[in-house]
């Protein structure tokens, strides 16, 4: 059972008349993450980063190979520390504060926070470095977090940035001077610029005295659910530790939980192969006249900290160490442990989620669409008290304890996406598309989807978005439940069938593998205690629970079953051909319009690739996927006989309100 934690709302206090101007104006001595004989500057950095042994040894290399002067390439790693360093400025995180404040009140938000958590993590502080790794689900993350730690007194972390804010009129160099270091996608083809900005990612965690953050997924989740990690940041972050620079380093997880998403609409028509739209400060003014709405709450959740000296331990001496300081390199062993501290702060991420009422009423209208059956407001509210029971005996957070109330805040905040209707049914609005004009039809990355197609998956596609957050949950027991109502003898049986599905799908729901057995255990002992299964493995009387097990995976299922077929039609195909053939495939077979996904359609790809049933060519323009007949025919009776036959028509569904064809196609 889930512990229940209090939430306090930051913005409260804020409130009143002149309450921002004279918050962020105030007396600002920060908690420092741990204590130095001299605290760096943001110039002392870049000093320090430039007069590197380390450097200078990748200069005397590059000249060497290249055969430019050790003068111009020093020249270079200058200009790539002008490019990355922040430039923290007191003065302007107090007006951007202030900006951020207006904006979070136009939007009519509350910030939750889970205060103790965040009280017990500055109470350790002044030991050692801070790093925050919190989820990345929207761009609103950036401000989030530094706003969290201006409010409790923390020093304003060090945040990492894509390049694509860099090139933005006054918002990237605001950013810069907020706490924002900038990175490149890619380090590949630029052994100078990769070397700078390792060692500056280095000295920014052992000699600033301010935590560092960064998004372990590398990029927004478009899902709104968990991404496998990128590891590239959390090397260069850990490196310190390695070399003993400093003696530990405190890792904290966050996730941060959104009633309403800023980016849906975009995320939907992302995953349908409309491609994102370039970041630019014009494009940001215009969409500031949106924000004028209710967004509804946020909630911030920290994790427990985690210790990297007690998780991995100190590794084994190697000749590294015999190396002056500034010229070790990690070994084998020890990006290994990197990956398993990225792969376990995932999962913590994970167990941090707060369940919202956006979540719980979106589960609710998605039975209501795989029904094909409208609810009342009353069946709403008694499933939504039924759902909590069933999620907090998953061992979920849920916010929650004016169920009624807060469906009728919600239906204000997602207005354009659900509504009652006369009769005081809940129904999921569909909109008119977006102007796709012919610019964007050449860019687009999938299949040529049909314009009625499109209508009626955007809000279905939307609504799944809050379901996803919650399926880590979910998923173990379902796929229990879809295994013994195919029919399994045996516990050995049903581990093995459920650890194959869990495997192609670790992409689509990110799990570790060296704790599935345990996972598998609990899944089943759930299943048992719930009636979803009996002792004798058959399906449980407890068919209100099996049904909303199985309709939590159906989508996944399904799209992998997508790939299967795809791929067994022809030896081989390019990676964005296949996407685009699986897409086809989804429309074709009136099937969950998340079907339609290519980001879902890539992870099962992934999937199959790693259950062997595929094998992967990097060619010089794109990944090529090559078949392995008996493995997919192995993997397709699996997925086809634990396939849930659930029957929907999704384009002509009653619970669809106000369905016209507005298409500009």
């Amino acid at each position: 059972m889930s512990e229940i934690v209090n939430f306090v709302d930051i913005l409260i206090p804020r409130r009143t008349q002149f309450g921002i101007f004279k918050f962020m104006t105030r007396s600002f001595d920060p908690k420092k993450t741990f204590t130095l004989d001299k605290y760096y500057m943001p110039q002392d950095l870049k000093k320090v980063v430039a007069d590197s042994v380390y450097i200078d040894t990748i200069v005397e290399k590059e000249s060497i190979k290249n055969g430019k002067s050790k003068e111009q390439l020093r020249k270079e790693v200058l200009d790539y520390l002008e490019e990355i360093a922040m430039d923290k400025k007191m003065y302007v995180i107090r007006w951007m504060g202030i900006v951020f404040l207006k904006i979070c009140f136009m939007m009519k938000i509350g910030v939750f926070v889970n205060e103790p958590a965040v009280l017990k993590l500055k109470s350790t502080m002044g030991k050692n470095p801070v790093l925050f790794l919190p989820t990345h689900r929207s761009y609103a993350d950036f401000c989030l977090m530094t706003y969290l730690c201006y409010h409790y007194d923390i020093d304003v972390p060090a945040v990492a940035a894509g390049m694509d804010f860099y090139s933005m009129a006054v918002v990237g160099r605001a950013m810069r001077e907020t706490g924002a270091f900038y990175i490149r996608r890619s380090l590949a083809g630029a052994p100078l610029y990769a070397a700078t900005l390792r060692r500056y990612v280095r000295a920014l965690v052992a000699r600033s005295a301010a935590p560092v953050e960064f998004f372990l997924e590398g990029t927004r989740s478009r899902s709104n659910k968990s991404l496998p990690p990128k590891y590239g940041m959390l090397s260069m972050t850990m490196m310190p530790y390695f070399t003993r620079e400093v003696s530990d380093i405190t890792v904290v997880p966050v996730n941060i939980s959104y009633d309403r998403l800023v980016e849906q609409g975009l995320f939907a028509y992302e995953h349908l192969g409309v491609p994102k739209p370039k970041e630019t400060t014009g494009g940001l003014l215009k969409a500031l006249h949106r924000l004028n709405d209710h967004y509804g709450n946020i909630y911030i959740n920290l994790g427990d900290p985690v210790s990297i000296r007690e998780f991995i331990g100190r590794t084994n001496a190697s000749s590294e160490m015999s190396k002056p300081l500034d010229l070790q390199e990690l070994t084998a062993d020890e990006f290994k442990s990197i990956q398993d501290v990225g792969d376990y702060m995932v999962t913590r991420q994970q167990d941090c989620t707060v369940v919202t009422i956006s979540n719980l009423i979106a589960i609710v209208l998605m039975e209501s669409l795989m029904k094909n059956e409208v609810f009342s407001f009353e069946q709403v509210v008694e499933k939504i008290e039924w759902l909590i029971r069933v999620l907090r005996d998953l061992g979920a957070s849920v916010f929650e304890n004016d169920v009624k109330g807060s469906i009728e805040r919600i239906l204000v905040v997602h207005n354009s996406l659900m509504k009652l209707d006369g009769k005081n049914n809940l129904r999921l609005v569909s909109s008119a598309l977006m102007n796709v004009n012919s610019d964007i039809q050449k860019k687009m990355k999938g299949h040529t989807l049909k314009a009625e197609t499109m209508v009626n998956a955007i809000p279905i596609i939307q609504l799944q978005l809050y379901v996803n957050p919650v399926l880590h949950y979910l998923v173990p027991p379902a796929l229990v439940h879809v295994i013994v109502n195919r029919g399994v003898s045996t516990k050995e049986e049903l581990s093995a069938d459920y650890c194959r599905i869990r495997k192609m799908l670790r992409h689509e729901f990110f799990h570790l593998e060296k704790t599935e057995e345990h996972k598998f255990n609990e899944a089943l002992q759930y299943c048992l205690r719930n009636g979803v299964v009996t002792s004798q493995y058959e399906r449980g009387e407890n068919l209100a629970l099996c049904t909303f097990l199985q309709n939590a995976v159906f989508p996944a299922l399904r799209t992998l079953l997508n790939c299967v077929e795809v791929m067994m039609q022809c030896n081989n195909y390019e990676h964005k051909q296949a996407l685009k053939l699986v897409q086809e495939r989804a429309e074709l077979g009136h099937n969950h319009p998340y079907c339609l996904s290519l980001e879902a359609a890539a992870n099962c790809l992934r999937g199959l690739l790693l259950a062997g049933a595929l094998s992967k060519q990097n060619s010089e323009k794109e990944i090529v996927y090559e078949s392995v007949p008996e493995k997919l025919e192995e993997c397709r009776q699996l997925i086809a006989t634990v396939l849930p036959e659930i029957k929907v028509d999704f384009g002509n569904n009653i619970v669809l309100f106000n369905q016209d064809l507005k298409a500009k196609l």
